[in-house]
């Protein structure tokens, strides 16, 4: 199974009429090949598994937090954000 980023990159409203602004982030496990992917209102950033392990085993990182996944993918593709992704942020299932 691979990860992914999701970063909003367009304000919009979501099914439950809340606002979902530009920069929020979401991550979570996908079955799509890796890549950047336009998505709706953002994009779509997927690595595979085997990347995201490695990523965290080099480092000693034993739990699997929204956080870390966020610092593997953006490791992956360089991807500078200025919002940190905390552990209370929502995330894909």
């Amino acid at each position: 199974m691979n990860w992914f980023l999701y970063i909003v990159t367009n304000n919009f409203l979501d099914v439950d009429g809340e606002l979902i602004k530009s920069g929020n982030a979401g991550v979570g496990q996908c079955s799509m090949s890796p890549g950047i992917i336009d998505a709706p209102h953002g994009t779509m950033y997927v690595v595979s598994g085997e990347d995201v392990k490695n990523f965290l085993n080099e480092r000693g990182i034993r739990s699997i937090k929204p956080r870390y996944i966020r610092q593997a993918i953006e490791a992956y593709y360089s991807v500078k954000e200025k919002e940190i992704l905390d552990d209370e942020e929502f995330v894909f299932d």
